[in-house]
């Protein structure tokens, strides 16, 4: 009896293991015995870019959803506007310690914490680059410079989120020379906070939810931020009285890297990561195919408005972008990794037929 009352206590401890042992196998490996992982993912997404904007309506929005779909709900990131976690500018960080695992957001808010960072996503000021096709050539050439830098700040870096239009610089007060930027107070970010003191200007940081009332208490006199359609979208035509044309601090540009922790990224399973990257071309893509029609669409609603556009002089933005080279080619001086990626854009710009700007970076072949 005894004898018999250890082996079923011994049955009964072994079937509670293979219990446990099968609900376990259940849970890592899908019903089909593919041994795709089923174990649900959850992530939190935060960006620059304000809900109901099309910026973060026609990108981040299909991103999430497509990634849901694609992966059958086992990865569900959740996505957060401009300042609605924390302040954009603590993104850096927040990331990089995993209090959320991903961002899509505009490099240059980070070139305090490494030069590189203010060149990031393609705003290069005096850039003369153009267009879809030529923004991703250099996009894809530099990336690598950009991801080795947040490598060695502890973020791992999925590249250019979307192809953004050319910014438009929208102000409150007349600029009509190269001069009349002396002594306005110009919200900009990253490189373009020096570049604008260059031309005499004071640099003001404001995040996106910001700047309406900073135009229109008077707190700026100008602003750089996104195109017509998104500006738009924000209500800045409201408080905008010219538009400054061309804003020379930034062609077509990535508004947003894609960055993520890595202990997150480590921890997906490789389908869930490739999910992720065809996720981020599909928001590459409807970027290209939307953003630059409806921006031009959005431009005549500000006019309608009664905003005046306000075409700068030939000579003047010859001026602006000497003074832009200018910068570029002292901005080496600020580290190892800017030189490399300066000397790296130069040979995009040889590469793309602008052999009289690279030389000006310094470029021979």
């Amino acid at each position: 009896m005894r004898n018999y009352k250890r082996v079923t206590i011994i049955s009964l401890v072994l079937v509670m293991v293979i219990s446990i042992l099968s609900a376990c196998q259940s849970e890592a490996s899908s019903g089909d015995g593919s041994g795709v992982s089923q174990k649900v993912y959850k992530w939190r997404m935060v960006t620059h870019q304000i809900p109901g904007t099309s910026r973060y309506e026609g990108t981040v929005v299909p991103f999430v959803e497509a990634v849901k779909e694609a992966s059958g709900g086992r990865l569900i990131i959740e996505p957060y506007g401009a300042d609605n976690l924390f302040p954009t500018t603590d993104t850096f960080d927040n990331v990089k310690n995993g209090v959320v695992e991903m961002a899509a957001i505009y490099t240059g808010f980070w070139s305090g914490k490494d030069p590189i960072f203010g060149l990031g996503g393609g705003t290069i000021p005096g850039d003369p680059i153009k267009g879809f096709s030529q923004h991703y050539y250099r996009s894809e050439k530099l990336e690598p410079l950009l991801s080795k830098a947040y490598e060695k700040h502890g973020i791992k870096n999925l590249g250019s989120f979307d192809l953004a239009p050319e910014e438009i610089l929208i102000s409150t007060v007349p600029i009509r020379s190269v001069e009349d930027f002396k002594g306005k107070n110009i919200r900009a970010a990253g490189i373009a906070n020096l570049f604008y003191g260059k031309l005499g200007a004071s640099s003001i940081s404001l995040s996106a939810p910001e700047i309406y009332t900073g135009l229109q208490l008077g707190t700026i006199d100008a602003a750089e931020y996104n195109d017509f359609l998104v500006n738009k979208e924000m209500g800045l035509h409201e408080v905008t009285k010219y538009v400054i044309n061309p804003a020379i601090h930034v062609g077509p540009s990535s508004d947003k890297e894609l960055i993520v922790n890595p202990k997150a990224w480590d921890e997906l399973p490789d389908d869930l990561k490739e999910i992720v990257l065809n996720a981020r071309d599909k928001a590459r893509y409807l970027s290209a195919m939307s953003y630059s029609v409806e921006n031009l669409k959005a431009k005549q609603a500000w006019i309608d408005k009664g905003v005046e556009i306000i075409d700068l002089p030939a000579e003047d933005v010859e001026k602006m972008r000497e003074v832009a080279f200018e910068l570029l080619l002292e901005y080496k001086d600020q580290s190892p990794e800017t030189a490399e990626y300066i000397d790296a854009y130069a040979e995009v710009l040889h590469d793309l037929g602008y052999v009289e700007e690279a030389k000006k970076l310094g470029f021979t072949k």
